[in-house]
């Protein structure tokens, strides 16, 4: 079974100690992960193009679970370059194409090596995709800040899509502005400024022309190579983009819709044409999932569960509450049969609240007109969610509850007429029954020391309860 990955990336992580590859290799974070259990299982492990910043001419060696004759990542300072792209190939000498498009290269190179995978008839395979675009082109000085620019669209391209703006959805450039935080402080955008977020809009559309070729090209060699319907082909990338939307220019690392609601499209054997699931699901979920894909079993340590890509249903019974956490906030993601909810904490101790079903474009806060039993359950889930690992990400309601299951489970055991059946704690709908308002008023609350311009656990505090202040 081969499993063929397409990432559109739109990566920036600090290029030091707090983050990039060089966190990534001091802290060992490829001793174990998807790529060396597949390797474990007899896969061979392929990756092209971006992984993540920090990759240089100096910091280049091949993660473990990629044989490094399989490894030929983007490197800095040719990595956000569409026209100068700078390639180390295959953990060896480094290969600059100054005046080709960085796309079409990477296009060139997965054919020659989904060819050389053709010549294994038996081996199975994942290949790793990752072309820049549409990320804005990145230049780098010397001692200086980063300098970006729209991304650059290949030349057959620059003529499309002419006219085309952002989408001016409710929340652009919105008249009235209820949010907080450095959000709810900005101004209106002006006609320069939405000019320029059009502009990067058209380019963003443009430079993804070559990754939509990139795209079929590779469906057609592995079709020619007889290997099509024994692949599994997952389009994703890592992160939404806002233009415009909330007042904000342009940028991603909110949690608003626009930021967090990513394409994960997947064809293969046993997956329905056409069909649309309404799992929830983060990235915690794709390891687990492509493990499920390649009949692999899933680790007890992972954090969530597979996306049920193969079977026709949608995750829920129970809450898949989602985590999301950046520089100055951090939020939690409530989806069931008959809510979708976010609430956010920031640094500042400012709140949010969206109701998206009755607010998709996250228009109106109801922080402030919301109960405080609803909110003592999202402070509860949020602040087990923080510090989760395996069993406790998958089931926080279990963590929450934890004393209560253990008292219940002791009763059903010693009860011999079997009549007594308590009923778990599984979603946010069982949390709002009324007997646990008293117990979620008791419960701590998260907060952060202070704003940094990075993520540090350290900074994240325990709040105490409403009953304690």
């Amino acid at each position: 079974m081969a499993i063929l990955i397409l990432l559109s990336l739109f990566l920036f992580f600090v290029n030091n100690r707090l983050g990039s590859y060089t966190k990534f290799v001091s802290q060992q974070l490829d001793k174990t992960w998807l790529p060396t259990w597949l390797q474990d299982a007899g896969y061979s492990n392929n990756y092209i193009g971006k992984f993540i910043n920090g990759v240089t001419p100096k910091l280049k060696r091949a993660p473990k679970g990629f044989d490094k004759n399989h490894w030929e990542p983007l490197v800095s300072p040719g990595i956000y370059t569409f026209y100068s792209p700078l390639f180390a190939t295959n953990d060896g000498p480094l290969e600059a194409h100054e005046g080709v498009y960085q796309p079409d290269i990477i296009s060139d190179k997965s054919i020659a090596i989904l060819d050389g995978l053709a010549k294994n008839k038996t081996q199975p395979f994942l290949f790793v995709i990752s072309p820049t675009a549409p990320h804005d082109e990145v230049w780098s000085s010397p001692g200086g800040f980063p300098v970006f620019t729209p991304p650059v669209p290949a030349k057959r391209h620059e003529h499309l899509f002419k006219g085309a703006k952002a989408p001016r959805v409710p929340n652009f450039n919105p008249k009235v502005q209820d949010k907080v935080g450095w959000i709810g402080s900005l101004p209106r955008l002006n006609e320069t400024q939405i000019k320029v977020i059009d502009d990067t809009y058209r380019a963003r559309l443009q430079s993804l022309q070559a990754t939509d070729e990139l795209v079929e090209r590779i469906i057609k060699r592995l079709e020619r190579n007889g290997q099509l319907d024994n692949t599994y082909i997952v389009y994703t990338t890592d992160n939404g983009y806002h233009l415009g939307t909330h007042r904000m220019f342009s940028g991603k690392q909110t949690a608003f819709e626009e930021d967090t609601n990513i394409p994960f499209i997947i064809r293969g054997p046993g997956v329905a044409k056409g069909k649309k699931s309404n799992a929830v699901a983060t990235h915690t979920h794709f390891p687990a999932t492509v493990l499920h894909l390649a009949g692999l079993n899933v680790p007890e340590s992972l954090d969530a569960y597979p996306i049920p890509v193969l079977e026709n249903k949608a995750i829920y019974g129970k809450d898949q509450p989602t985590e999301a956490f950046a520089n100055a906030y951090k939020s939690v993601r409530l989806i069931g049969q008959s809510y979708n909810l976010l609430y956010t904490v920031w640094c500042t101790g400012e709140h949010e609240y969206y109701d998206l079903v009755k607010d998709p474009f996250q228009i109106k806060n109801i922080y402030h007109t919301t109960k405080s039993s609803v909110l003592n359950r999202l402070d509860a889930l949020l602040n087990v969610l923080r510090t989760c690992k395996g069993p406790t990400c998958r089931d926080p309601w279990a963590v929450i509850h934890k004393v209560e299951n253990e008292q219940e489970a002791e009763k059903e055991k010693n009860n011999k007429l079997g009549r007594h059946h308590h009923r778990r704690v599984r979603s946010l709908n069982d949390a709002l029954s009324k007997k646990y308002d008293k117990f979620y008023s008791t419960l701590p609350k998260f907060g952060y020391k202070s704003c940094l311009d990075y993520y540090l656990t350290e900074n994240e505090v325990t709040l105490p309860s409403h009953t304690e202040l």
